[in-house]
């Protein structure tokens, strides 16, 4: 499943969701909507399967996406929600930039694997890490099924940007960068945004009084970024 709104003939929204979940989540809703009604920039998002596949798999598939519609938009916005932040700096890290300008990174992840592996411990998914099972577990109420080469594919490409203290990202970044995060995550730290912000270029860090979905002040702070000019 897909939306693609054509508001705008220069600019495109690139609207990347979070992991297990797909794109009728009210971040997309509320953003698809919004540019219908103002036209600021055409919107496309798409349901990504992130468990189904590797992340090389979501980088090959979002790189013919950018490269694709580079050809028609001349300002592309790559938006991504916490682990869609994950796919969308590793984008950046890895492939070709096109016309992709910016980045916006809602709640974002930038140690995916390393998450899982502090949620659930490592000797419980020993053999997913080593490629030799998939991974079963369940989130938010949703029973989630990871293929069995989705860690492997991370460790051996690199994938992962903080390790430790340890930041894997160009201190100035080819793109400009806008990162919110709300204080009261408890999902994916905030802190460990903070080293991220402290050691690379971003042209704007927000935190925000909410939780990881952003769901109080998603509407209002995407507003603020369009009327200051960040986005």
């Amino acid at each position: 499943m897909f939306f693609f709104d054509r508001n705008n003939p220069k600019r495109l929204w690139v609207h990347l969701h979070g992991f297990a979940t797909d794109i009728t989540g009210e971040k997309i809703q509320f953003a698809r909507h919004h540019f219908k009604r103002t036209g600021l920039y055409s919107f496309f998002a798409m349901d990504m399967d992130y468990e189904k596949h590797t992340t090389t798999e979501v980088l090959d598939v979002l790189e013919a996406i950018i490269t694709g519609f580079s050809r028609t938009f001349d300002e592309i916005t790559l938006c991504g929600s916490s682990h869609g932040s994950y796919v969308a700096a590793n984008y950046v890290r890895f492939r070709e930039i096109g016309n992709l300008k910016r980045l916006l990174l809602l709640s974002p992840s930038f140690e995916t694997l390393g998450l899982i592996v502090k949620t659930l411990g490592t000797e419980k998914i020993k053999d997913w890490l080593e490629g030799r099972e998939t991974l079963k577990f369940e989130e938010e109420g949703k029973k989630v099924e990871v293929r069995r080469d989705f860690a492997k594919d991370i460790i051996e490409k690199g994938y992962e940007i903080l390790e430790d203290e340890k930041v894997n990202f160009p201190k100035d970044p080819p793109v400009d960068i806008v990162v919110v995060h709300g204080k009261r995550d408890e999902i994916v730290p905030v802190e460990r945004t903070r080293l991220f912000v402290s050691k690379v270029k971003v042209k704007k860090y927000i935190e925000v009084d909410d939780d990881h979905r952003l769901s109080e002040t998603f509407g209002k702070t995407l507003v603020s970024l369009i009327e200051e000019g960040l986005i």
